[in-house]
């Protein structure tokens, strides 16, 4: 039943993520953000039990929003931006909540991406595989950011770059800031994933097939942004996030998805 559930939330995510097209409110990427919190969760509790799941989600919200209120009120790491409070909705110290529980759920398909790749998805994972996951799950979140931030901020104004940056108005510090991040995060989840409370789940063997909707899910992120040019307008702004989207942001879906149907996926296999 937890399972149908995920299928059926990663359709709404990509359904809402393309539909109506032009026409998005301004919190439309926030609920699809939000159905993919509850994908993520649901998911995550099969695989390393709900106490592994809540640390999970409650440090990379918390971390993530930290470092958000850091850089909104002092231009810590990102750079100097604001969130317009009229169309982000609640906030804590000037960072909606919607952005940072988003957090949890970006950086669970990556961080399940990454351990597909070291064949780390029944077993625990160390030294420099658990750096190559954290590593891995960093790219993969900043690439989603590359695709995505300039329309987000320069068109949809969901957040203002102050003095604004070369990347079509988002500046190079941004994605800086948001690999060592979002790299933070992941390698603290890997450790969480590591504790023998997780291990009493994660050691029980999964089908390849379990681990499709997290990986999928970073994929329905990214379609929307692919067909931004037909959808939308064929701009500049979007040929560049629609290109690094189709050409960049696949290939760890890609390669994880070799990976778990391939040979080096057999000791994760029941």
């Amino acid at each position: 039943m937890k399972m149908i559930m995920c299928w059926i939330l990663l359709a709404l995510c990509l359904f809402f993520g393309l539909y109506p097209f032009a026409h998005h409110s301004p919190l439309m990427a926030y609920a699809v953000s939000n159905i993919a919190v509850v994908l993520c969760l649901i998911h995550c509790s099969m695989w390393a039990g709900w106490r592994t799941t809540i640390k999970m989600f409650l440090f990379s919200a918390l971390f993530g929003g930290f470092v958000e209120v850091l850089g909104v009120n002092f231009q810590y790491l990102y750079c100097n931006y604001y969130y317009p409070d009229a169309i982000n909705g609640p906030m804590v110290l000037g960072v909606p909540i919607m952005v940072m529980v988003s957090y949890f759920s970006l950086g669970y398909a990556c961080f399940i991406m990454g351990r597909v790749l070291v064949g780390g998805l029944s077993n625990k994972v160390h030294g420099m595989r658990w750096l190559g996951v954290t590593i891995f799950a960093a790219l993969a979140m900043t690439t989603h950011d590359f695709s995505n931030d300039p329309f987000m901020s320069t068109v949809k104004g969901l957040w203002i770059w102050r003095d604004g940056g070369a990347y079509f108005g988002v500046p190079l510090s941004n994605f800086i800031g948001w690999f060592i991040n979002t790299g933070m995060i992941a390698a603290v989840v890997g450790l969480f994933a590591n504790s023998d409370q997780a291990m009493k789940h994660i050691s029980v063997p999964q089908n390849p097939n379990f681990f499709l909707p997290p990986i999928l899910l970073y994929l329905a992120f990214e379609i929307p942004v692919m067909l931004r040019p037909i959808t939308i307008d064929p701009s500049a702004i979007n040929l560049a996030g629609s290109g690094i989207a189709m050409f960049a942001t696949t290939i760890p879906v890609m390669a994880a998805l070799l990976v778990l149907y391939g040979q080096n996926s057999q000791q994760d296999r029941p």
